[in-house]
């Protein structure tokens, strides 16, 4: 981008012949310096913005030297054209030039006529994420948020010697309840697509519209200056709107431990909403961001709303125990050690029931040998009545016998001996004795009756086998 060709004062040369002189004539500029593409540079840095806005509403220059001047904090030298800005700061004992992109880097490029810079916002592999803008007669005005091949800028990536330090947020997290505000300096906007209503927590609150592109047009992060490490609990604000609110405001929160992100539906949900219990170290390299890339199609009209955030200290906490470990609840159940989430510490977690004939031995379900009860008295097949019979047997991993289900016998037969037969046995029957069976001969000493007979003289067979059954379950 050509900071030359956009320039504010214009000269213009007007050759007078009959008194031969040249004249120099100002033309006035299309926009004052202190803002351009929807922008103002109203950050502190101890300098002014020294480049043009083009009259295309963007230059890439101005929003390049405006973001170094917000994010680190320094007024940048002139450096003219974007093609020049690599060479001018390698020779400056205040900056170097990295070979690989980094997130907050002024990226260059020394190709083209006049080059290009772009403020770093992502890093991804080969790719890179940048805002800027640019200055041409065919190109859009204002900010946006691109990606390109970390090779595309040619000159490398500017930062202040030392490493990229953001100045430090005005509110202190020193182990006391803070609220960071959306208009303080611990919040930062980033792209052009930026509404403001006077509602919300302390009146106020910004959005923007949700979209379904790869990269976000728009974005905004609070940024934690902490100086007291420990855990807080990190809640944001959601005002109420009479706006289609997103179904799924992703928030990325970055600490000390690593990046998390949690979703919220900002349509189901008023005031604070908590996000988690979260270990900040000192620094100010910790924030809370929120994307207006959500997956939404910005033909759904959704806006996403940024307000303030709550920071509060949670008490330090003690490992109950080792995570993984188990242990016995009394006889029935056991628990074990997890680590819930939010929290730092380790915790028991909810007892888990073993279940029938089982008990907990060190941490372990077991068979329960003792409380195990036989259901039967040997294994085989038995009658239940005189028409109906049972199965005994091992059906189960204990080592008792077990009973299973009662089955009738056909229509038109009987249950004798364990199974289902056609009529009652006729051996040794005597139609004058009143269905009496008698012994094949008298020296057993022996008699059998009919059912009818035997029923009064003694209990039937199919009783002896249901007394266990009652009993076992009278125990119980």
């Amino acid at each position: 981008m050509s900071s030359t060709s956009c320039k504010k004062i214009i000269t213009n040369i007007a050759i007078y012949g009959w008194l031969g002189i040249v004249f120099l004539i100002p033309a006035l500029p299309a926009h004052a310096v202190y803002q351009c593409g929807g922008v103002q540079d109203t950050c502190p840095c101890g300098g002014n913005n020294p480049y043009p806005c083009c009259d295309n509403d963007g230059n890439c220059t101005w929003y390049a030297w405006h973001s170094a001047c917000c994010h680190w904090g320094m007024a940048l030298p002139g450096w003219g054209n974007a093609k020049t800005w690599a060479q001018y700061a390698a020779a400056n004992a205040n900056f170097e030039v990295l070979p690989a992109p980094v997130v907050g880097a002024i990226a260059c490029r020394t190709s083209g006529t006049y080059g290009h810079v772009a403020y770093v916002v992502g890093v991804s592999g080969s790719s890179i994420t940048v805002e800027e803008e640019n200055c041409c007669s065919t190109c859009a005005g204002g900010v946006r948020t691109w990606t390109y091949a970390a090779s595309y800028f040619d000159g490398g990536f500017i930062v202040p010697r030392g490493g990229i330090t953001p100045p430090a947020c005005e509110i202190a997290i020193d182990g006391s309840p803070r609220i960071i505000d959306e208009r303080t300096n611990c919040f930062e906007r980033h792209g052009q697509y930026w509404w403001d209503v006077a509602d919300g927590y302390d009146g106020h609150h910004f959005y923007t519209y949700a979209t379904d592109d790869a990269a976000p047009d728009s974005w905004a992060a609070w940024r934690f200056n902490v100086t007291v490490a420990g855990d807080y609990e990190i809640a944001v604000h959601v005002p109420s709107s009479t706006l289609e609110r997103t179904q799924s405001a992703v928030y990325r929160v970055s600490v000390s431990g690593g990046e998390s992100t949690h979703a919220v539906n900002q349509a189901a949900s008023s005031g604070w909403v908590t996000l988690g219990r979260f270990h900040l170290g000192t620094g100010t390299s910790q924030y809370v961001r929120l994307d207006d890339n959500t997956g939404e199609a910005y033909a759904l009209r959704r806006v996403l709303l940024y307000d303030a955030i709550a920071v509060n200290p949670v008490a330090s906490c003690t490992d109950e125990c080792t995570e993984g470990d188990a242990r016995c609840e009394e006889t029935q159940g056991y628990r074990i050690c997890i680590r819930p989430e939010g929290s730092t510490c380790t915790a028991w977690g909810p007892v888990s029931f073993c279940g029938t004939d089982r008990t907990c031995m060190d941490g372990e379900c077991v068979p329960d040998s003792q409380g195990c009860i036989d259901d039967c008295l040997a294994a085989g097949q038995f009658c239940a009545g005189a028409r109906a019979f049972v199965e005994c047997g091992q059906f189960d991993s204990d080592e008792c016998m077990d009973q299973g289900p009662f089955t009738d016998c056909p229509a038109g037969q009987e249950c004798f001996g364990g199974s289902c037969r056609d009529g009652a046995p006729d051996a040794g029957t005597d139609d004058a004795d009143g269905g009496e069976v008698r012994p094949a001969d008298s020296s057993g000493g022996c008699s059998c009756a009919t059912a009818r007979e035997f029923g009064r003289k003694s209990l039937p067979l199919w009783v002896l086998f249901v007394i266990p059954v009652f009993l076992r379950r009278l125990w119980h």
